[in-house]
C-alpha cells in the first residue's frame, strides 16, 4: 500500500535536493563521495538525490572517473540548460533612462546581454522589451527586475522613473507572463553583486554607496551574507540622513558624511562608491574627511567601482536564480 509521505519527509527531501543542487553549482563537477562531504549528507542519499534530478534532465551524468583498483566513480554536473534566467532593470529618470539586460543559464554563465533607450518612456514600453526578450529566449524561466526607487513587497512605493510609481509591477509581470518574477531596488541588487564578486564569504558588514547626477544617493547593504532590506525595505535610503542641505553640499563632504553614519551604524569592512559624480581621484580627500571622525582602527576601506552595471546585473541574476530554485524546490 501507498503511504503518503509526511511533512517532515518531504521537507527533508526537498532540503537534500536543495544542498546537493547548491553543491553541484559551487564544485562545478562531482562525484556522489564529493557531494557527500560538501553537503554532509551520505553517500547513498547524494545518490539518491542525483538519480532524481538525472532523470528529469537537471543534473547531467559526465565521464567516469580514472579507476584506483575499484569501480570507477561517476562525475555529475548540474545542466546549465535546464533554463534560463533574464536580469534586467531600467536606469535614469524620467529626462532619459535606458533598459539593460542579461540572460544567464541556470548555472549562471552569461548567454547574451544588450541595451535599448527607454522610449516612449512608458510602462508598455518596458513590458515590450520583456516579450520580445521572452521570444528571443524561449528557455527563460525566471525574472529578475531593478528599478532607481523603492520597492516594498513587489510594489514601487517611489522611482526615478516615475511610470513605475505605485505598480504592483512584481504581480502584473506574473500574470503577463507567467514566470517567476522578482523585482527590487537597484541598490540592493548592486551590493548583492558587489559582495559576491568582491567579498564573497566576508560575513562583515559590506556597502555600496552610489552617487547619481541627480541630487541625492544610494545605498545598499549586505550583512552576514544577507542583504540589508529593513522593515519596510527603506535601508539604505540615506539621501534621508538628518543632515541640513545634505544633497547641496560638495560631492566629498555630502559623502563623507554619509560614511562616517554608515561606520557608526553598521561598522562596515568595505564600501564601494559609485557614480557619474564619484572618481578614483577623491577616494583620498574621502578618507582624509572621513578620519576626522572614524578611529583608524574603524575605517572601512573604501574601494572605487568605476560602473555599477557589472555588480548590479550580477546581483539580479545570482538573487533571482536562489530564489527561483527555492521557489521550485518549496513551491513558495
Amino acid at each position: 500500500m501507498f503511504t503518503p509521505l509526511n511533512r517532515t519527509t518531504r521537507e527533508m527531501k526537498i532540503n537534500n535536493v536543495v544542498l546537493v543542487t547548491n553543491a553541484l553549482k559551487s564544485l562545478g563537477s562531482a562525484t556522489k563521495a564529493d557531494l557527500a562531504v560538501a553537503t554532509g549528507l551520505s553517500i547513498a542519499t547524494c545518490g539518491a538525490v542525483l538519480n532524481e534530478l538525472s532523470l528529469r534532465h537537471e543534473v547531467l551524468a559526465l565521464e567516469l572517473e580514472v579507476s584506483r583498483g575499484g569501480r570507477p566513480a561517476q562525475r555529475y554536473a548540474y545542466n546549465p540548460d535546464f533554463f534560463s534566467v533574464l536580469s534586467l532593470y531600467a536606469q535614469g529618470s524620467d529626462t532619459a533612462a535606458q533598459i539593460i539586460w542579461s540572460v544567464n543559464s541556470a548555472t549562471g554563465e552569461s548567454l547574451a546581454q544588450g541595451e535599448v533607450r527607454f522610449l516612449p518612456l512608458m510602462l508598455a514600453t518596458f513590458y515590450q522589451q520583456i516579450e520580445s526578450l521572452l521570444a528571443d529566449y524561449p528557455n527563460i524561466k525566471a525574472l529578475g527586475v531593478g528599478l532607481p526607487g523603492v520597492v516594498v513587497k513587489g510594489t514601487v512605493a517611489t522611482c526615478d522613473i516615475t511610470v513605475f510609481a505605485g505598480v504592483a509591477i512584481e504581480q502584473q509581470l506574473r500574470d503577463r507572463f507567467g514566470l517567476y518574477v522578482q523585482v527590487d531596488n537597484d541598490m540592493n541588487y548592486t551590493a548583492w553583486g558587489f559582495y559576491r564578486s568582491s567579498c564573497a564569504g566576508v560575513t562583515a558588514p559590506v556597502a555600496y554607496v552610489f552617487k547619481p547626477d541627480v541630487p541625492c544617493l544610494g545605498c545598499g547593504m549586505v550583512i552576514n551574507g544577507q542583504v540589508l532590506q529593513g522593515a519596510s525595505q527603506f535601508a539604505g535610503e540615506v539621501s534621508n540622513l538628518p543632515f541640513e542641505h545634505l544633497n547641496t553640499l560638495p560631492v566629498a563632504e555630502e559623502m563623507a558624511k554619509v560614511i562616517v553614519s554608515l561606520t557608526a551604524i553598521i561598522n562596515p569592512v568595505t564600501i564601494a562608491l559609485s557614480g557619474p559624480k564619484i572618481s578614483e581621484a577623491l577616494i583620498p580627500q574621502l578618507t582624509a574627511l572621513c578620519q576626522q571622525y572614524i578611529p583608524a582602527q574603524h575605517m572601512p576601506e573604501l574601494t572605487y567601482r568605476p560602473s555599477m552595471r557589472k555588480d548590479y546585473l550580477q546581483g539580479i541574476t545570482e538573487l533571482t536564480l536562489h530564489n527561483y530554485n527555492l521557489y521550485v524546490a518549496f513551491g513558495e
